[in-house]
């Protein structure tokens, strides 16, 4: 037999035997109790029903709070990744951010030697702030230099004695890709002008070389006259003379040829107050170019690895 069908036929056995059992179709008070019966679980249907409404209802109150507990807690979220995006981005900056900066690169247009990036010092700082050490670093090639030593007073056709570099307050570093025409870092000063007649620097150096004072010219009869006098002030500035003209006395032509040099000038004026130009030139002697011409970011970097400053073009 179909199991639909025995089951149906067991409800209706069941059905018969709680009706024998109640008094059958004669028994009033059956009928009365059945009526009773029947109101208590109508009231009971409805109370059900009642308590299905609230419930269904509650249950709809308590997944809106859930809701708005899930936002609470996303927004409390995003606040806390915040904090912690600041935490770790304050523990990746440097102690020396906002003392130097990169001002400015030049790409070179491919060429090692007009390659530069400006690292310069803030006004603001109140000592001055150590260059060497510190790294330069592409985060689109991966390229990286570390900024190295320099002689602060440069000679030519001697040794130089190469030392930490310092920038004072608001002073700046032309850090060069390339070789150095002297074959080392320097600081430019009043007589490094005299450099330009023979060698090329980019960038240029500045020809600010002071000319020679009459308290340098000696003060004898005949040796200096008028013609002498008005040749030397029709020079140039930072410019050596080798092959000075017939016309004037050979006691002016040795002063010409030996007096207005490099190294004369520095011992004259390395004393002043003025004598240093507020920047260096750091070479890096690379043979290729370090930095892309463009989409390109540079970080200057502590010796911690720690960002200072950074500069996209």
């Amino acid at each position: 037999m179909n199991e639909d069908v025995k089951w149906l036929l067991g409800i209706v056995v069941l059905f018969f035997f709680f009706w024998f059992v109640s008094g059958g179709p004669t028994s009033n008070s059956g009928v009365s109790n059945q009526n009773t019966t029947q109101e208590s679980t109508n009231t009971a249907d409805i109370q059900h029903v009642g308590s299905n409404s609230s419930s269904v209802y509650g249950n709809q109150l308590n997944a809106n709070e859930i809701q708005q507990n899930l936002q609470d807690a996303g927004l409390k979220a995003n606040e806390i990744q915040a904090e912690i995006d600041a935490l770790q981005q304050a523990s990746q900056a440097s102690p020396l951010t906002g003392k130097l900066s990169i001002a400015g690169v030049s790409e070179g247009t491919g060429a090692v030697g007009s390659e530069y990036v400006v690292v310069q010092a803030s006004t603001a700082n109140t000592s001055q702030v150590l260059l060497t050490g510190l790294r330069l670093q592409s985060s689109a090639s991966g390229a990286g230099v570390t900024i190295p030593r320099g002689a602060k007073l440069p000679f030519q056709n001697q040794l130089n004695v190469e030392e930490p570099i310092y920038l004072k307050p608001g002073e700046m570093a032309y850090i060069i890709t390339g070789g150095s025409p002297l074959g080392i870092s320097f600081k430019p000063n009043m007589c490094t002008g005299f450099f330009n007649q023979y060698q090329s620097f980019y960038p240029g150096l500045p020809s600010r070389c002071p000319g020679p004072r009459e308290s340098d010219l000696p003060n004898g009869p005949y040796q200096f006259n008028d013609a002498c006098r008005d040749y030397i002030s029709s020079l140039p500035g930072c410019y050596v003379i080798t092959d000075p003209p017939n016309d004037i006395s050979p006691e002016c032509q040795k002063f010409v040829t030996e007096e207005l040099s490099y190294t004369k000038c520095v011992n004259r004026y390395k004393n002043d107050p003025d004598f240093y130009d507020p920047d260096w030139r750091v070479y890096l002697n690379r043979s290729s170019v370090l930095w892309k011409d463009r989409r390109e970011l540079i970080k200057l970097l502590d010796q911690n690895g720690k960002t200072i400053d950074a500069i996209t073009y």
